[in-house]
């Protein structure tokens, strides 16, 4: 058998093993140590006792995505959305979250603050049960 031919079978085992990596690694849920939860609800009760919701909807989000990448995930928030992680149970509602969060970062526009402290305690809420 020719060299070619050892070649073309070794770039193939190498493709089919970095594939089933790539898998096995985003394929399960991955968990923060104890530690790493207490870290994280340091900072998160942190953000509980501030006034704003504006502030509180923006620190959750900037926390979610510290956790996340903690997780070993990688990039911008937006971007680690996009890949559906499997330790976010309601990723519809991050997203709207997140939305919100970059609408009151980048605009100008006044939200009712009612409605944004509703948002803040929908955003504990998930975000809680990523650090539990």
């Amino acid at each position: 058998m020719s060299i070619e031919f050892y070649l073309a079978i070794w770039f193939l085992i190498s493709v089919i093993s970095f594939w089933i990596s790539i898998i096995l690694k985003f394929s399960r849920k991955r968990k923060l140590s104890r530690e790493d939860r207490k870290y994280f609800k340091k900072h998160f009760n942190q953000i509980n006792i501030k006034l704003s919701s504006k502030e509180r909807i923006i620190d959750y989000d900037k926390l979610y995505h510290k956790v996340l990448l903690w997780l070993w995930y990688e990039w911008t928030f937006w971007e680690i959305l996009k890949q559906y992680p499997i330790e976010i149970n309601d990723i519809e509602t991050v997203w709207e979250l997140h939305k919100l969060r970059n609408k009151l970062v980048h605009d100008f526009d006044l939200l009712d603050e009612r409605l944004l402290k509703q948002k803040a305690n929908k955003y504990k809420k998930i975000l809680s049960q990523i650090i539990k």
